[in-house]
């Protein structure tokens, strides 16, 4: 069990001895009062995990391999002024139960997780009178003695990479965010300023990184077909850190056969060039008094078994 503050680990519960341990050094002034508090509160929802876990168990008729019951639990501040308290359990992965605790509606796909009046009226009072007060104030502390750390913005760097797909052959565009904190981010990639449905992307799941920033990818897998029509892509990034958008343009490098034909027409161009001006150049000598001792141009011979060199010698 680990208790986060914006994303943050702060503190987790050690089921061995039955308590908190911080991984803040000014939780050592904690009251003797509130630690008993929060080790109680701690405790009592570890006992409810496990007899949640064990209903399911056996409803499932799991008697065997590892399954895994989770629970999330939190309490958003806004303007210092609570505005979310709620519950969501889950058990191997997949959602079944939902508690708001505001406003004390309980919703779950298990009917054995249905509290009768007594439950009800017993789980409404520890909520209202212990863990909401509980919450409310571990996070007002947390985030006036670490509000440096939890309250800081840092920016994402943005940048857009291209790879070819070992398999397919098609070429993959991924726009990607990182060093960024907090962890809310908006990503989104444009095809000529249109946002590119999210059924061709990939990724999108924003991860940790292990300086306690997060990153965040999204990828889409372009065809050759598509790299001809010469699209402009564009990676936008919005973040709490950057007053406006940050925008990478990526524009897909022209086909290998392209840029082949191309220089050989550049190469054809330059040879007519340089044919052109020889010919000027023989013609100017000529009227300028100069003995040409060179075959015409058009008196050069070419042949392909023969190997024939002619020199253009000119002598006044």
């Amino acid at each position: 069990m680990v208790l986060l503050v914006n994303d943050v680990p702060v503190e987790y519960y050690d089921s061995d001895i039955k308590k908190i341990v911080s991984r803040r050094y000014w939780r050592v002034n904690d009251s003797i009062q509130e630690t008993d508090l929060r080790d109680y509160v701690v405790a009592d929802i570890d006992n409810i995990l496990q007899q949640l876990s064990h209903t399911l168990m056996k409803k499932y008729n799991h008697t065997q391999g590892v399954h895994v019951y989770q629970s999330f639990t939190a309490c958003d501040l806004e303007d210092d002024t609570l505005s979310r308290f709620f519950s969501v359990d889950a058990y191997d992965g997949e959602e079944k139960y939902q508690y708001d605790a505001l406003s004390h509606i309980q919703n779950t796909l298990v009917p054995e997780f249905v509290w009768n009046k007594v439950t009800s009226d017993l789980r409404k009072q520890k909520y209202s009178n212990i863990y909401q007060p509980l919450c409310v104030r571990t996070l007002r502390r947390y985030l006036q003695e670490d509000k440096n750390i939890l309250l800081r913005k840092e920016r994402p760097r943005v940048r857009v990479i291209q790879k070819t797909e070992p398999h397919s052959g098609r070429t993959q565009v991924s726009c990607v965010a990182t060093g960024f904190y907090p962890r809310r981010v908006n990503m989104t990639l444009l095809r000529d300023d249109r946002p590119v449905p999210d059924r061709e992307l990939t990724g999108g799941e924003v991860l940790p990184n292990g300086d306690g920033t997060y990153q965040l990818r999204r990828s889409l897998s372009v065809s050759e077909e598509e790299l001809r029509e010469r699209h402009r892509y564009t990676c936008t990034v919005s973040h709490l850190s950057v007053d406006n958008k940050l925008d990478v343009n990526w524009e897909p490098e022209a086909p290998a056969h392209t840029v082949l034909i191309s220089a050989v027409l550049i190469a054809v161009l330059v040879l007519a060039a340089l044919i052109i001006t020889a010919i000027v150049l023989c013609r100017k000598r000529r009227h300028t008094g100069f003995k040409n001792l060179c075959p015409s141009v058009a008196g050069v011979k070419y042949a392909a078994a023969q190997s024939e060199y002619h020199t253009c010698v000119n002598v006044h």
